[in-house]
């Protein structure tokens, strides 16, 4: 069924250019304590010569800002003069089909006849997964010259569906100078700080830091020569207020609805109802794969009780009570790995042998917390405080282990860090916490031991992975920045800035 009604509602520009700033998701962002655009909506480009159809992906975690972008876009259009009715934008319902797909293009079509004058046409499909085999329908409409000189973004939250994209539709996407899968992450440390902090602010912009051809730079030579660039200096003379901020962002993390919603935000804590409320976002998607929503617990649950630690597939079954047929554990966690939502990464082995236990990070530390809260009876942000109280060297690893995750994936099109960020142990058994590899120039081990006196504690892990390749290794530490024969030590706060 094609439904004009809501056709209407979600586009009012139509009627008034003006009623884009009563649209509820820009009212929202307007009203909101932190006007946050996300960093790609300015490297996005939407004008192309006539016969150039175009269709960009855009995929992100729930309520990462992905609706918001979309929105703003809406808004700057019609703020550039361009004709409103030649913007379309709409959401997807469960249930909906290829057919309501194409029906809905149509009668936008027919809608809008008056409306537009011939120039390029701007379309915002969001929840565009609600549709099985959307991607059939997008061709379609293609291939039969339906939508020409035409701009389309497709959005969701699952990883695998949007990636089929480009498999589904060879040679069909024309041409742009930019990838065409883009992924909206919750921010980086960095960017957070920037946020939060116009000291910081204005440090990053000065010295240009959230380029990251800049910030490869820095770091490439700080773990190739030992080379501590002046950025390096100078930021660790921020130190104290990183680490504070540092602090905040463990708790709350950086997507940005909970960034709103956070006691930096004049809050003194997260509510329950955020908590609740994402969570429910993640059982409604996880429904969709006739998954158990015990089973997410169980297995959410599991992954942040070994938060750090080695664990194999069959020991979550058996310590979560699954009955581990047909890899139902395998297959969940990379449910929740499309999902923007766990980070599994795998043993570097230099004879690459493939079998391994895993360590099972989350993408952002509020997702952690959600995980870690669910089954608790304390309220959800007095045991995010708690674990962190205890666990804060641990909580470190795991956010070095996201950034890293973000920083391998830097210009290419998917989310897939597997063949750039592992743990190591060697044939003692002596460990290295995390290794970087990027498979051309850089190629580090990372001990985070978040503290000054290292004394003997730098373990033979790290010495034996020195030992067969050119370079340092990395000593995360509490506040001491130094350079030794074998590795470089720098504080927690400021390595995660430069990522």
């Amino acid at each position: 069924m094609i439904k004009i009604y809501k056709m209407v509602a979600d586009n009012p520009w139509w009627v008034d250019d003006n009623n884009i700033y009563d649209d509820p998701v820009v009212k929202a962002w307007a009203y909101s304590e932190l006007h946050i655009v996300p960093e790609i909506m300015h490297t996005l480009t939407y004008d192309f010569d006539t016969a150039n159809t175009v269709v960009y992906t855009l995929r992100g975690a729930q309520q990462i800002g992905k609706t918001t972008m979309m929105k703003l876009q809406v808004r700057k259009f019609i703020e550039e003069g361009k004709l409103a009715g030649n913007i379309f934008y709409y959401s997807f319902d469960p249930g909906d089909t290829i057919r309501e797909l194409i029906g809905t293009v149509n009668m936008y079509m027919k809608l809008t006849n008056d409306l537009r004058d011939g120039s390029r046409c701007y379309f915002f499909l969001d929840d565009i997964s609600n549709i099985p085999n959307w991607q059939n329908g997008i061709k379609w409409l293609v291939d039969k010259h339906k939508i020409t000189n035409c701009t389309i973004m497709v959005a969701d939250s699952y990883m695998v569906d949007l990636m089929k994209f480009t498999k589904h539709l060879p040679g069909r996407r024309e041409t742009t100078r930019e990838h065409y899968d883009k992924i909206l992450l919750p921010l980086s440390f960095s960017e957070y700080a920037s946020v939060l902090d116009d000291k910081i602010k204005r440090f990053i912009d000065k010295n240009d830091l959230l380029k990251f051809q800049n910030r490869r730079l820095i770091f490439e030579n700080l773990v190739n020569n030992g080379d501590i660039d002046r950025s390096v200096e100078l930021i660790y003379k921020c130190q104290s207020i990183l680490d504070r901020l540092l602090d905040k962002y463990m708790c709350g993390g950086g997507i940005l609805s909970i960034m709103n919603n956070h006691y930096y935000a004049s809050k003194l804590q997260i509510p329950k109802h955020v908590y609740e409320n994402y969570m429910n976002n993640i059982t409604e998607k996880w429904s969709r794969f006739d998954k158990n929503q015990n089973i997410l617990k169980r297995i959410g649950m599991e992954i942040a009780n070994s938060y750090g630690h080695l664990v194999s597939w069959h020991t979550i079954a058996r310590n979560a009570d699954i009955e581990d047929h047909n890899n139902i554990v395998q297959q969940s966690v990379q449910i929740l790995s499309n999902l923007f939502i766990s980070l599994p990464i795998s043993r570097y082995d230099m004879n690459a042998k493939s079998s391994s236990p895993k360590k099972i990070y989350f993408v952002d530390p509020f997702l952690f917390h959600l995980f870690n809260g669910w089954s608790k009876s304390a309220e959800y942000y007095d045991t995010s405080v708690k674990y962190l109280n205890d666990n804060k060297r641990l909580f470190t690893e795991s956010i070095i282990a996201s950034h890293l995750a973000r920083f391998a994936f830097h210009d290419k099109q998917n989310f897939d860090y597997r063949s750039s960020l592992f743990y190591y142990v060697d044939g003692n058994n002596c460990d290295v916490d995390l290794v970087y590899s990027d498979g051309d120039k850089i190629k580090v081990p990372i001990d985070v031991k978040c503290k000054n006196d290292l004394g003997e504690d730098l373990g033979g892990g790290m010495y034996e992975f020195l030992n067969k390749i050119r370079g340092k290794g990395l000593v995360i530490s509490k506040n001491r920045l130094d350079v030794k024969s074998e590795y470089v030590v720098i504080p927690a706060s400021v390595f995660l800035f430069l990522m």
